[in-house]
């Protein structure tokens, strides 16, 4: 396995979420939510999938249907802070690609890539119901509306700076 899980022995770890799930495939989702978050690159390697799959007699590809179905889930690195522009109707119409030009220009990634300090990951989201502040962002569990090019860049930058707290 990778440097993915903290800990010395992964399989260990993983036997321990599987153990306090049941070791039920029912609760899959809430399993590779926790596998998920023991990596500090927020995302479950193909060698943990396969794990949980013979642990719990399931096909390989139950597994990574459920991590590619919820977006919350993912089987590739991301950053430290995922940044997620919303492209939902409203922020379409709140011209949402303004904030993510800037986010880009900001970054010098695209969506869908992390930055090479592996801070910042920059992707799309759906609606995640902040259309009355659109357009949006959310960076982690945190959301941030009525923006423009220059909030959203002062915003980047007090995450990079360790003050992204004090917002």
């Amino acid at each position: 396995m990778s440097k993915n899980l903290v800990g010395v022995n992964q399989y260990e770890e993983i036997d321990k979420i599987l153990k306090k799930h049941d070791m039920n495939k029912h609760n899959l989702v809430g399993i590779l939510a926790d596998v998920q978050a023991l990596s500090p690159e927020h995302y479950i390697t193909k060698e943990q999938a396969q794990y949980i799959s013979d642990k719990l007699g399931i096909f390989l590809s139950n597994v990574y249907d459920t991590i590619t179905f919820y977006a919350a889930l993912s089987d590739k690195p991301k950053g430290k802070y995922v940044i997620q522009v919303c492209n939902g109707p409203c922020c379409k119409v709140m011209k949402y690609e303004r904030i993510k030009a800037a986010i880009e220009k900001e970054l010098k990634v695209g969506v869908g890539e992390i930055t090479p300090d592996g801070m910042f990951s920059f992707e799309y989201s759906s609606c995640f119901g902040a259309c009355d502040i659109s357009p949006a962002v959310r960076i982690g569990e945190k959301v941030y509306g009525n923006l423009n090019e220059t909030k959203i860049v002062d915003i980047i930058r007090n995450y990079r700076g360790g003050t992204w707290e004090k917002l």
